[in-house]
């Protein structure tokens, strides 16, 4: 039986594709880059669409560089708020919290790895802005 360090708010894994994506957090989480990166296509891609602008990374290796950087003097983990899957396309959508900043994920997989992730936040800069009304 798996153990899971992540933080999981009424979610329960209801398939394989959820299952694999509880395990890629979790070696997320616990900074396991080794066991993180067996969940990756070779051909991955990861678009973020979060401030400051649009980013996108190609490749395992090049991914795995990005989020050990990202995670670089942070030691705070992130919760899973909800998954929904497309068991017929691949996809599973998932909201993410980590720091009080909330994402949301879509990820698609191909042959059981993640071939594709983007990432959409909902902390734009304008939300921050003060309007009088």
């Amino acid at each position: 039986m798996l153990e899971y360090s992540i933080v999981v708010v009424n979610m329960i894994p209801k398939n394989k594709l959820e299952e694999i994506l509880i395990e890629f957090f979790n070696a997320e989480n616990n900074r396991d880059w080794k066991l993180y990166e067996t969940f990756l296509s070779p051909e991955v891609e990861w678009v973020s669409y979060g401030p400051p602008k649009r980013n996108t990374v190609v490749g395992r290796a090049e991914y795995v560089k990005t989020m050990i950087r990202a995670y670089q003097n942070l030691s705070a983990e992130f919760k899973v708020l909800n998954m929904v899957s497309d068991l017929d396309s691949g996809v599973v959508m998932t909201e993410l919290e980590l720091l009080s900043r909330r994402s949301v994920d879509i990820f698609e997989f191909e042959n059981g790895l993640i071939i594709r992730e983007r990432e959409y936040y909902d902390d734009i800069p304008w939300l921050d802005l003060e309007y009088k009304y």
